[in-house]
């Protein structure tokens, strides 16, 4: 099974660009040849980016946790719709991870991954121009890579 890791995130604004620092560390692993790293997306392009995708694993910044910043979370997609507070995630995204994939749902119903999974890092700073993260972030990176690696290792043991 085919497995996209879609880092997602503002590069510029401390905190928000966890994303794509995980994808950068997940760069120097051997993830295999089923998986796909894509970095630095936001918004509405992130339907584009996971149309047709079998599997998708999707890593952000998050502020509503209710953990201390640099706390790791897995969610799945029913967690959102469970817990009120994580709609606010994603600080780049125009609309709530449930609207924007029931959005892609009604537009590509035949091309929306069945398996979604979200793994997200609680944020201390999302406001100030920095290009790098805060130093609780920056030492949950490694934990957040370490988690990603041991759901494909999952999904390896399952085929």
């Amino acid at each position: 099974m085919k497995t996209s890791i879609i880092g997602i995130g503002n590069l510029l604004r401390a905190d928000d660009g966890a994303g794509p620092h995980i994808i950068e560390a997940l760069s120097k692993e051997h993830l295999g040849e089923d998986v796909d790293l894509i970095g630095d997306i936001s918004g509405l392009d992130i339907l584009d980016a996971i149309a047709g995708r079998d599997r998708v694993i999707l890593v952000d910044a998050i502020q509503g946790g209710g953990g201390k910043a640099g706390a790791v979370y897995q969610f799945a997609l029913e967690d959102f719709k469970e817990r009120q507070t994580l709609h606010s995630y994603s600080t780049h995204l125009n609309m709530d991870f449930p609207t924007m994939l029931a959005l892609g749902q009604k537009l590509f119903p035949d091309a929306m991954p069945k398996d979604i999974i979200i793994v997200a890092i609680e944020a201390e700073d999302v406001t100030t121009i920095s290009d790098t993260c805060t130093s609780a972030v920056e030492k949950a990176v490694p934990k957040a890579v370490e988690l990603i690696k041991g759901l494909l290792q999952n999904v390896e043991e399952k085929e």
